[in-house]
């Protein structure tokens, strides 16, 4: 029986897993493409670990949704003075 998916995207992602995906198969600096980024989980995680990214999707819902949720770190991130995440995102 299939569950009821708990996230914004049928298959989302959680941000610890991605979060582990990234500082484990890249080093600072690299470059991500996810040409299915869905809500940008996988960016979230890259950005906040000095990774630059690129995401893909063809569902406007979900690139508006990723735009919100790059802005909520944006914002979160600001208050961090040790954390160079997202510089120049307004």
């Amino acid at each position: 029986m299939l569950r009821r998916p708990s996230g914004k995207h049928p298959i989302q992602k959680s941000l610890d897993l991605l979060r582990r995906v990234v500082l484990a198969s890249t080093n600072e600096g690299d470059l991500i493409l996810d040409p299915f980024t869905g809500s940008s989980t996988t960016g979230l995680a890259a950005c906040m670990y000095g990774r630059r990214f690129i995401g893909i999707d063809t569902e406007p819902k979900y690139l508006d949704l990723s735009v919100k949720r790059f802005a909520d770190l944006a914002q979160n991130l600001k208050n961090r003075k040790d954390h160079k995440a997202l510089e120049g995102w307004e």
